[in-house]
């Protein structure tokens, strides 16, 4: 038997409210009209969905399982209310998108700006951090992820297409002498002032690891923050250095603020790239995106 979306919603609703009585004063319903909603859904799946006592109503398993569909269908009809809202006003979109600092920097601008010129009546959303936006990519608050690939472990669930490069480098003020490195380890690096990031910061377990795999403590005295922004300006404005992608810093460098020397320990480079959900279709504004992306991505990488 189909499951009801009408059902769906109304235990979304007993699970926000932990009981019948309050969820059907919610919804202006009488309490045994819910309890049949609910029995019928049950009927459907084949298994409890509430336990219920005197504490009120529980999800079960199964009842926790539905729920997560039910917020997924709840907020793909609010995009849908929103997208055609859009179109009465001659807009398009909404596009919603995740982004990282490193892309945020330079790549995604750049595919923002030209796709506005494209499409100058059209909505953005960006959403920065790369936790953070994984998780709204799961949860349909995004639809487009662009950051580093092949960080999180492979999923059939997840399509990563690679855009370019993104070296790591020791950055530092230009006028530091180590500036004048060809190259550096981390074993180079032992008694110098270091600012890293924090660990609320994604980037910071990819640091980790690079200091692992070389044999190298991780610093104990350190400044730290999970602002990459504040990152650069913490450099910038002393003799400490980090580690942070080139991309990142590209500007600093051509004004010759902050200088980055590449660093030996980096392993398998990183790469930048697009990331979505298999089970998605995407929206025509997000396909027109992840064009224009490639593009961008084409010209940066014959520059």
């Amino acid at each position: 038997m189909p499951l009801e979306p009408r059902q769906l919603m109304h235990l979304a609703l007993i699970a926000d409210h932990g009981s019948f009585s309050r969820a059907a004063a919610a919804m202006s319903i009488s309490q045994p009209a819910l309890s049949s909603s609910i029995a019928q859904l049950e009927r459907s799946v084949g298994a409890r969905v509430l336990d219920r006592g005197r504490q009120g109503a529980k999800l079960t398993e199964v009842g926790s399982t539905l729920v997560r569909h039910a917020r997924a269908l709840q907020l793909q009809l609010a995009h849908a209310a929103e997208e055609a809202h859009l179109r009465t006003l001659g807009g398009d979109g909404p596009l919603r998108i995740g982004v990282t600092p490193v892309t945020a920097a330079n790549l995604v601008p750049q595919a923002l700006g030209r796709l506005h010129r494209e499409t100058p009546n059209i909505s953005v959303s960006v959403l920065e951090g790369l936790d953070e936006a994984m998780t709204a990519l799961h949860d349909g608050e995004v639809e487009i992820v662009v950051g580093p690939i092949a960080v999180f472990p492979a999923s059939r669930e997840l399509i990563e297409e690679p855009l370019v490069s993104d070296p790591l480098g020791v950055v530092m003020r230009a006028r530091n002498p180590l500036a004048r490195r060809r190259s550096l380890s981390l074993r180079d690096l032992r008694d110098v002032s270091w600012a890293l990031p924090s660990e609320r910061s994604a980037f910071r377990r990819q640091l980790e690891a690079l200091f692992v795999t070389a044999g190298v403590q991780w610093p104990t005295l350190c400044l730290t923050t999970n602002s990459m922004t504040a990152l650069k300006a913490i450099v910038t404005n002393s003799d400490a250095i980090t580690i942070m992608p080139r991309r990142l810093v590209a500007l600093e460098i051509r004004t010759r603020r902050l200088a980055s020397v590449p660093l030996r320990d980096t392993g398998r480079e990183r790469t930048l790239g697009m990331t979505w959900l298999r089970r998605r279709a995407l929206s025509p504004i997000a396909e027109r995106f992840l064009a224009v992306l490639r593009a961008v991505a084409r010209e940066d990488e014959t520059c």
